[in-house]
């Protein structure tokens, strides 16, 4: 009875098996009460669609009934024991009975959707069925959609609403009476993207994907790929509402997606096609990855994001960086370093940094590691005697750059300057006398961006963040 859609037609628009239909016939104490009809979704939960199909066929729903009726959830039928069977075994199935396999799926539990009965066992589904009255979201992903009603909800609102016993049976029996009457072929509209708009940029990873809502649409295919031709699709997701969540997103990225609904029977054409760029996510810098001897009171850099408003800090004792773990958590921070204090000696230590546009958290760095030694640093205190750069100007700089050191400094120098991506552009070693106060560095050569400068001497360094524009 199941009609398969072959040909280029279908190759073209979609592949899919045509719906089977079905008229129920309702009979109330031995008088006529009503007919409904519904239609099962082969390409959603085929194994009980073959089923009730071959059911049907039997002629086997016949004269069994609707033994279960609660207002406002559903009516359930469809056992065999309520044919002739006493009215305490209605409802417990006949245990020769073939049974199906769950076939769960991200079809939604609305008003006139028919679904599979069972009972502890997700595989015990036989013949029973039931059809929801009202919407029973709190059923989904637990039991098997796998029809719905297409006309006559009147009449399992009739049903719904018979007077009942204290166990739901209706105290006048309602007999089904079931028949094929063809297929519905008709192939769902694609549906039509909406947000976010085509070629959005700075997307955060709890951004939410919608469309246009297809009428006839039961679920909906949704593709995330990294090319427009989708030769390399990177996540692919169903959803039983027009909306969806991209958790696989990368910072700094973009994407291409794509939508399909599907009917229960055939899948649409692809939807249009929208592109979107990701956030970025920081760059860290110092303290490098895998650094050891680190200060006690170190500076933590990390480049900046375009977009990006604030960043968090986050130091923590385990990569997971778990709360209980977290020794450093500093949020709004509008610059693109942070000094933190009081860091335990010789303790494995893991940072990130997690930017923000606005309030809206984005994406997170990578994580570095390092170990810290045993030295507090030449930052743990502001005074000028302890000081290794007391000023650098000027800042923003265009050609030079005159480093002004501690005047009680003597010795070997080193004085480095980095890139934000921790490349080292400039080195050079100076011999300080006492009363040496400054140091020139051209940097007309440096492009454009932000700068690191650190000195070296007599085991203290210092750092300080210059502007070349």
């Amino acid at each position: 009875m199941l009609a398969l859609v072959s040909g280029a037609f279908s190759a073209l628009l979609a592949q899919g098996i045509d719906k089977p239909k079905y008229q129920i016939v309702t009979h109330r104490a031995g008088s006529y009460l009503g007919t409904f009809h519904i239609e099962l979704f082969p390409l959603i939960a085929p194994l009980h669609v073959i089923n009730f199909d071959s059911l049907a066929n039997a002629q086997a729903f016949d004269s069994t009934a609707f033994h279960r009726v609660v207002p406002g959830f559903v009516i359930q039928g469809g056992d065999p024991n309520s044919i002739n069977g006493p009215i305490s075994t209605w409802g417990y199935g006949n245990p020769n009975q073939p049974t199906v396999p769950a076939e769960f799926s991200v079809a939604r539990h609305l008003r006139g959707r028919l679904g599979a009965a069972r009972d502890t066992n997700i595989n015990s589904a036989t013949s029973q069925f039931y059809i929801c009255v009202a919407n029973a979201l709190f059923l989904d992903g637990q039991y098997t959609v796998y029809g719905q009603v297409t006309s006559g909800m009147d009449v399992v609102d009739t049903i719904v609403n018979s007077p009942r016993n204290s166990n739901d049976v209706p105290l006048q029996k309602i007999e089904m009476f079931i028949t094929y009457t063809g297929v519905n072929d008709s192939i769902p509209d694609p549906p039509v993207l909406s947000l976010p708009a085509s070629q959005a940029v700075n997307i955060l990873a709890n951004q939410g994907f919608s469309w246009t809502p297809v009428s006839s649409a039961v679920i909906y295919t949704i593709e995330f790929a990294a090319d427009s031709a989708f030769t390399n699709i990177l996540y692919t997701k169903k959803s039983g509402v027009n909306s969806v969540t991209f958790p696989e997103m990368l910072p700094g990225t973009g994407y291409f997606w794509r939508v399909r609904s599907n009917n229960g029977g055939h899948e649409s054409i692809e939807s249009n096609v929208f592109s979107f760029n990701t956030a970025g996510a920081a760059n860290l810098i110092t303290p490098a990855d895998s650094s050891v001897n680190v200060f006690l009171n170190p500076l933590f850099t990390w480049n900046a994001v375009p977009g990006i408003t604030t960043y968090t800090l986050q130091v923590a004792t385990d990569i997971s960086f778990t709360s209980t773990s977290i020794k450093v958590f500093q949020s709004g921070i509008v610059d693109t370093s942070f000094h933190v204090w009081g860091l335990d000696p010789n303790m494995q230590y893991y940072w990130r940094i997690r930017s923000y546009i606005g309030s809206v958290p984005a994406f997170y760095s990578q994580k570095f590691s390092f170990m810290t030694g045993t030295t507090i640093g030449i930052l743990e205190n502001t005074s000028e005697k302890n000081q290794v750069i007391t000023s650098v100007y000027p800042n923003p700089a265009r050609s030079k750059v005159t480093v002004e050191v501690n005047a009680m400094m003597s010795g070997t120098a080193v004085f480095e300057i980095c890139n934000v991506e921790g490349k080292t552009v400039y080195l050079q070693k100076e011999e300080l006398q006492h009363n040496t106060t400054a140091i020139d560095i051209d940097v007309s050569s440096f492009s454009e961006g932000t700068y690191f400068i650190s000195v070296k001497i007599d085991g203290r360094t210092d750092v300080r963040k210059i502007e070349i524009h």
